[in-house]
């Protein structure tokens, strides 16, 4: 399909609804803050993750042609960044529109797909190295594209919103441990373990209390680290996507905050904000009632 046809306005508003539409069912944390945005920049950003919805999706439920499967989305997202619509998901347009108008960049859309590929051949990471590196391809390159949407691309905006996106990366990898264990992954820097005296085994079973309580919390200060290096991205950004990334912080930060007081929480269960603390979030990005972020 052309591009021209693409942008028509009925085509525009059926890919724009579908991708709101997922946003809505799926992005449990994130919805709170883009749904702040102002248009069209939040028909951007529900593009954007409903492109990512589609490409975990396949790498989780593609079975085992998923590698031929991603393949081919990359390939139609080349297509896309042609600025041609592929056939076969009404994403496509919004998400075509999207690329023109935010100069997005496919480096980033080709790493996060290579870092799908890189959890579906998982292995543990060995090192700080490694993790850092998989915290870029699937949070950095999603950290630097939404800046773009938010109206900055200059270098230092760029380097900010990839220690952004690592650090909501690295507090998923602290709420998720169990969940992670359970599907035989983890991305916990192995040599930090075994230095810790520790594995995975015996830090869910919190089996020294001493030992699981320091390791813990030297994640979480990497974490907060991440969070509190990146600070100055929000004054970068257009003002009127401020509340916006405020939300996305305050959410993703209150939950390293919770770890952060009771590290044990993250073998003990899911450790999540709950459905009010995040309309509280949303209430007080939309009224303005905020300063900094909220980390640790």
């Amino acid at each position: 399909m052309s591009i021209a046809k693409a942008w028509s306005e009925p085509v525009l508003a059926a890919s724009g609804a579908h991708c709101a539409a997922i946003v809505r069912r799926e992005a449990r944390n994130f919805y709170h803050g883009l749904k702040l945005a102002p248009e069209p920049r939040r028909s951007a950003l529900y593009a954007v993750y409903a492109w990512m919805r589609r490409a975990d999706d396949l790498v989780d439920d593609g079975g085992p042609d998923r590698i031929e499967q991603v393949a081919a989305f990359r390939a139609a997202t080349e297509r896309a960044f042609a600025g041609h619509v592929p056939d076969g998901d009404p994403m496509w347009p919004a998400l075509v529109r999207s690329i023109a108008d935010h100069a997005l960049a496919r480096a980033d859309f080709d790493g996060m797909l290579d870092g799908q590929l890189l959890d579906a051949d998982h292995r543990p990471c060995r090192d700080w190295a490694e993790v850092r590196h998989f915290c870029d391809l699937v949070a950095g390159t999603v950290g630097r594209t939404c800046t773009r949407i938010f109206g900055a691309n200059d270098s230092r905006a760029m380097e900010l919103s990839t220690d952004r996106g690592i650090a909501f990366q690295l507090t998923n990898i602290l709420r998720d441990l169990r969940e992670d264990h359970g599907m035989g992954r983890c991305y916990l820097p192995a040599d930090e373990l075994a230095q810790a005296g520790l594995d995975v085994a015996s830090l869910l079973a919190w089996s020294d209390a001493q030992r699981c309580e320091a390791f813990m919390q030297a994640q979480v200060a990497r974490c907060v680290a991440y969070y509190r290096s990146s600070a100055p991205l929000d004054g970068m950004i257009d003002g009127s996507c401020r509340p916006t990334l405020w939300a996305m912080t305050a959410i993703y930060g209150g939950i390293a905050r919770r770890i952060h007081d009771r590290p044990r929480a993250v073998v003990e269960g899911r450790v999540a904000l709950s459905a009010a603390a995040k309309l509280l979030v949303a209430l007080r990005a939309r009224l303005g009632w905020h300063g900094g972020a909220s980390v640790p």
